[in-house]
């Protein structure tokens, strides 16, 4: 009857229970990838999984505007280098800084999605 009577039946899982920290970080990963990023935020607070599958760059590309190569370069022409190798590091921290006000154009333009 489905996985779990086919788990329960094979000697790798014969007298040990699953659980959430036996889901495979992958598939985690393509359930987060239909979630909105609050949602995320929550559920990397359930295990190590979750965490490591919600700090994903995958993720967190997905949950981009397709020109957002674009608009960080765009945005962050002005700021100092140290800074926008850091930010342009992970997507995460690229979502974050999409989702407040960013000024360009010396000031004179904002953007956030």
């Amino acid at each position: 009857m489905g996985a779990a009577s086919s788990l329960a039946g094979s000697e790798a899982y014969a007298g040990k229970l699953c659980g959430l920290e036996d889901v495979p970080e992958n598939c985690i990963t393509a359930m987060f990838m239909c979630m909105e990023p609050p949602e995320i935020c929550i559920l990397a607070r359930v295990n190590k999984s979750f965490h490591r599958a919600s700090r994903s760059d995958t993720v967190w590309e997905h949950k981009l505007p397709l020109n957002y190569k674009f608009l960080v370069r765009r945005i962050l022409e002005d700021q100092q280098v140290g800074e926008k190798d850091k930010v342009i590091s992970r997507t995460k921290e690229i979502y974050a800084r999409l989702c407040r006000p960013n000024f360009f154009d010396a000031g004179t333009k904002v953007f956030f999605s």
